[in-house]
């Protein structure tokens, strides 16, 4: 998923004189073209996560759409203040895009772990957050997020679902019908969700964006099976 961000935020950054990026050491070589072509709208401030984002907000004033990328647990958790102070509060907007999310680097221990982002989103009103579940789903959630006025907040993933299965509308997509339940799979945990429901007389639906969640399509599933509902994010 990270070398198609990089990819298509190079593109964008190419095409798009509104768009910069803004990285943190990590994932700069997916940037080393873009940056030798467009060195004032492809910035690396170092390992300084408040910085990063205080710099992306700054862009987001003078005009720009800037996207912030680094490391879930230093983006989300250690720069909060920032996400709040210098996007929220001054009334901008920007991309926010993270690897490592939840548990991905195991190795790199509590420091690495980033389970609580989506759920710090849920505290600022009007952000989009975004979960792909495959690669092929990244670049048309990057031009959602982009062309969206409000924040966004896309999450990348080493883990991985074998296929693509949704879009940027934000629909919800039915994989498999059932009429006791409606299981909601968030990302890449589609296929560790349909196979544990294996058997089971359950309707399961896919969402690469939690948030804004379809409501209607979810109260439409729910009204089909009991209106019992599970969320697997």
């Amino acid at each position: 998923m990270r070398e198609a961000f990089g990819a298509h935020a190079g593109a964008l950054v190419a095409r798009d004189p509104r768009v910069a990026v803004v990285l943190a050491d990590i994932s700069t070589d997916l940037f080393t073209e873009a940056a030798a072509a467009h060195p004032d709208r492809v910035v690396n401030v170092g390992i300084r996560e408040q910085l990063l984002v205080g710099a992306a907000g700054g862009l987001a004033l003078a005009g720009l759409r800037p996207i912030a990328h680094t490391y879930a647990p230093f983006l989300i958790e250690r720069a909060f203040e920032q996400v709040k102070l210098d996007f929220e509060h001054q009334g901008t907007s920007g991309v926010l895009v993270t690897v490592g999310a939840s548990y991905d680097w195991a190795e790199g221990s509590y420091t690495h772990f980033s389970p609580r982002d989506v759920a710090l989103f849920d505290t600022l009103p009007g952000w989009r957050v975004l979960v792909p579940g495959h690669a092929d789903e990244v670049p048309a959630l990057l031009d959602r997020a982009v062309d969206g006025p409000e924040g966004a907040y896309l999450r990348l993933s080493l883990r991985h679902n074998a296929t693509a299965h949704a879009g940027a509308d934000g629909d919800l997509r039915v994989l498999r019908e059932g009429s006791q339940a409606t299981v909601i799979a968030v990302g890449p945990l589609l296929d560790n969700t349909l196979a544990a429901a294996e058997g089971l007389d359950v309707t399961v639906a896919y969402t690469n964006t939690p948030r804004p969640l379809d409501t209607e399509g979810l109260r439409d599933l729910a009204s089909r099976t009991g209106n019992t509902v599970v969320l697997v994010e």
